[in-house]
């Protein structure tokens, strides 16, 4: 390409080379600026300083740009960026030397080797944009490799590495293989921040999946890649549950044929949960027995067994993959749920707390929803930069408003926006947060715009965050989009097949196809909601409407008492929508319904 005559390039024309990127942010700036901006700016400054003179020119590197809450570096190789990147985590200790935890500077880092184009100014190319996600996943004190760097490097020679899977960012197709990286002396610790704070022993705050490629017995050159493609197709459906972290076939395959005692497995892996099998040919069948087991303990969780034709394995048509999904999903949530029902919550697992107050959120039975709250309470202690927990807290406060439990409305709006908000402030590019942020605006501050801009912004982040696409849905269905409500709740039903949360994907679909007219469609997704969760309010008052609205009157006044069961204060003329107290389309069939039940307005 001919770069002559482009304007403002410096003295040197543009030239393309193979780069090591290395961006590193300031995790939770906006919030470090607002509270101490003087303190902040020169401690930033500080710590800028620093690179250029020391950390840059032991790595031969070159400061690319330094805003005022990150800095993008380059180098030679991804050895050298790496160097630096671990280094960086160094020299901003130094500057929270005698810092109170609460206003500690953290860095997100990742390193990305990339053919980019550079001038004496810039980088440019969609390499950078990939180191820019990259550290957007890391967590705060955290470098993040991406594979292309990750395959330049020596794990235990250069730093300890781990791979923490698949992960989806903003604005790509796929997803990007991630790897953590650091110092050896952090590895048995699992990580502490240059600040000295501990981190989580994973990417987050769910457990690990590791599904090792299953046996053929008995072995069999012929049949031998069957079990990679089983086991590919698992844990291809599997990456996509919200609840779970599911490590990549190249992490495991190595472990296939070797004995290994489960406490080196779980070493090895860092996996919460193991699935291995071993499967049996028969002409042109196979059959496939699998277990699921807990990690380090070796506890069966689930053991079973499937068959299909081999050509629909291969096909991705067979039903033996489904089964063994759905099996797992269910029962690794199961295990976790009876733990944190009959267990000290003090002697539980990070991830343990973390699934079971999710099942006991979602069960809306009031004394399990009461445990969720204290679950979420420790995760909140254990990790106070994780934004997950706080996000999660602010779904509580609003669950617990809409089934009628709440005797203060303005203090429980209040508790959800300062959690939704702490959320924001700790990962405000994280779908979970903003998706929660979103319910709030719309649950307590009739704020259609607001709670519109915060649910796109949570399917723009991660397209397979399942609840914002369901949310959306409201928004559009009080708004009067029909069209647009109607396919965020199919994206929320097909993105997420597995999700304990279900029952409110399809309470929403049913709210959509009342809003479009489509009644009978309504009834359908209102009675799967009930049969998922009966316990569900909102989900029995778009069933109430959705039978009378259909004409099935006698059903519609059936429902109402199991309405009644679950909100005793449900009453004629109180159905209203969050929008300036609007009510939704179908709100007056509701009234109808219950009028006729013999309720008072």
């Amino acid at each position: 390409m001919d770069w002559r005559g482009y304007p403002n390039v410096g003295d040197a024309a543009p030239r393309r080379e193979r780069r090591a990127i290395v961006v590193a942010d300031l995790a939770e700036s906006v919030r470090l600026i607002h509270g101490r901006e003087q303190e902040t700016i020169e401690r930033w400054l500080a710590f800028v300083g620093d690179v250029q003179h020391r950390v840059l020119p032991a790595s031969a590197g070159r400061m690319v740009k330094s805003l005022g809450d990150g800095v993008m570096l380059t180098f030679d190789s991804a050895r050298a960026g790496l160097e630096a990147a671990l280094e960086l985590h160094e020299s901003i200790r130094r500057v929270n030397d005698g810092v109170d935890p609460e206003w500690l500077m953290l860095l997100r880092v990742a390193v990305h080797v990339a053919d980019v184009v550079a001038d004496d100014i810039d980088v440019y190319g969609a390499g950078v944009n990939i180191a820019a996600r990259l550290a957007g996943l890391a967590q705060p004190g955290e470098t993040l490799l991406s594979e292309a760097a990750r395959d330049e490097v020596v794990d235990g020679l250069h730093a300890e590495i781990e791979d923490m899977g698949l992960r989806y960012v903003k604005h790509l197709d796929r997803p990007l293989r991630a790897f953590r990286a650091r110092h050896a002396k952090e590895k048995s610790s699992g990580g502490t921040t240059p600040g000295g704070l501990c981190l989580p022993p994973a990417r987050d705050l769910r457990p690990a999946l590791a599904v090792v490629p299953f046996v053929c017995m008995p072995a069999s050159a012929v049949h031998d890649a069957l079990g990679h493609a089983m086991a590919d197709d698992i844990i291809a459906a599997m990456a996509r549950h919200p609840s779970l972290r599911v490590l990549s076939r190249a992490s495991t395959a190595p472990l296939r044929d070797r004995a290994i005692t489960p406490v080196r497995m779980h070493r090895l892996l860092g996996a919460s949960f193991l699935l291995s099998g071993r499967y049996y040919v028969l002409g042109e069948r196979a059959r496939l027995t699998v277990e699921l087991c807990s990690l380090p303990g070796a506890e069966v969780v689930w053991s079973g067994s499937a068959m299909a034709s081999i050509d629909s394995i291969f096909a991705g048509e067979d039903e033996l993959v489904p089964h063994v999904v759905a099996n797992v999903a269910q029962h690794i949530h199961m295990h976790e749920l009876a733990r944190v029902r009959s267990l000290p919550l003090e002697s539980l697992a990070s991830y343990s707390l973390y699934l079971g107050a999710s099942g006991l959120l979602n069960s809306l039975e009031p004394s399990a929803f009461g445990m969720a709250r204290r679950a979420l309470d420790h995760l909140v202690e254990r990790h106070p930069r994780q934004a997950a927990p706080y996000a999660m807290l602010a779904r509580w406060h609003v669950f617990r408003s809409v089934q009628g439990w709440s005797d203060d409305e303005d203090a429980e709006s209040r508790a959800a926006l300062q959690q939704a908000s702490r959320a924001l402030d700790i990962d405000p590019k994280q779908a979970m947060a903003l998706a929660s942020a979103g319910l709030v605006r719309m649950n307590y501050h009739d704020d259609a715009e607001d709670a519109r801009r915060l649910y796109m912004a949570a399917t723009e982040a991660d397209p397979l965050e399942a609840h914002a696409w369901a949310w959306r849905t409201a928004v559009h269905s009080f708004c009067g989009e029909h069209d647009e409500a109607r396919a965020c709740a199919a994206r929320a039903l097909a993105v997420s097949p597995l999700d304990p949360c279900r029952y409110l994907f399809e309470a929403w679909a049913a709210m959509a196809d009342l809003g479009a007219g489509c009644c009978e469609d309504a009834v359908a997704h209102a009675q799967a909601s009930v049969r998922l969760n009966a316990l569900h309010a909102p989900s029995l008052r778009i069933l109430v409407a959705a039978l009378w609205l259909s004409g099935l009157h006698e059903e519609a006044r059936a429902a109402v008492p199991r309405l009644k069961a679950v909100r005793p204060n449900a009453r004629a003329g109180g159905m209203r929508a969050h929008i300036s107290g609007s009510q939704p389309v179908w709100g007056g069939a509701f009234d109808d319904a219950l009028r006729a039940a013999g309720l008072p307005p």
